[in-house]
This record gives structure tokens, sequence and C-alpha cells, in this order.
């Protein structure tokens, strides 16, 4: 299958975060398993991958280096994909049809998935059983 026919993989900062973690981490962080898990899923993976400006920000806001964390995201990715009207819409739905509402930024990359047809790739249990919504936890991949 091209790449081009695969569906793109959305990811969450679950995922975003080891990854960097595991490549510009202490020894130690690039020993752990799921960074070391996060790094190999990204490097093996064939669809299109994309980050949200969500993903972004709560990525800076969590990295030890920012600018490091900045330059790394926009050699690796192409530009995030910015939150529009018709994502908020889809971020409302998603919030309102759940018997358990999602953390904001989860939400947001969810609705921008859903729209665009693809799959969220993370580690986190807010994706799990959702209506429309097709999750990949890389842990278990």
């Amino acid at each position: 299958m091209k790449t081009s026919q695969l569906k793109p993989l959305h990811l969450d900062s679950s995922i975003v975060i080891p990854l960097l973690s595991g490549i510009f981490g202490t020894r130690e962080d690039k020993a752990h398993p799921n960074n070391k898990r996060a790094v190999k899923f990204i490097n093996n993976a064939r669809a299109p991958l994309k980050i949200c400006v969500a993903v972004v920000a709560e990525v800076l806001r969590h990295a030890r280096d920012e600018e490091r964390a900045a330059a790394y995201l926009k050699d690796r990715f192409p530009p995030p994909l910015p939150l529009q009207a018709s994502t908020a819409r889809r971020w409302a739905r998603l919030q309102k049809r759940s018997g358990r509402s999602m953390g904001d930024n989860d939400a947001w990359v969810a609705a921008l998935a859903h729209e665009q047809g693809g799959v969220v790739v993370g580690h986190d249990h807010a994706f799990e059983n959702r209506p429309d919504l097709e999750y990949v936890d890389f842990l278990r991949h």
C-alpha cells in the first residue's frame, strides 16, 4: 500500500513527549522502554504523521529544552494543523456524546483526526472506546 493511501496518524503528546525523551533525553531516558518504543514507532511509521498546535503547545510545556524541541518538531513533522471553527464544532460534539469527557487537548487531537479520516496515536486511555474514533496505543502495537 502506498503512503498516500494510508490514513494519517495524528500524534498525541503521549507519544511525542516520550519520542523527544528517547532522542534528546539523558542516557536513562533513552534507555526507558516506553521512550524507545515511541522512537521505534515513529521511525517505522509509513503513514503521514500529523500534529496539531495543541500537541505542540503541550509538548513544549513539558520540554526540558524548548528551543531544541521546537526545532525538532519543525524539522520532523509538517506544519502543525490549526484549530478551526469546524474543528471546534467536532470538539464540542465529542465532549457531549460520551459519558466521560476528554481533556481539552485530547479532544482537539481526536476532533482533527476524525475530520481528516485519520487515526489517533498515543498512550492515553482517554481515546479508548470512543465512537467514530480510530485509536492506536503505540505501547500495545
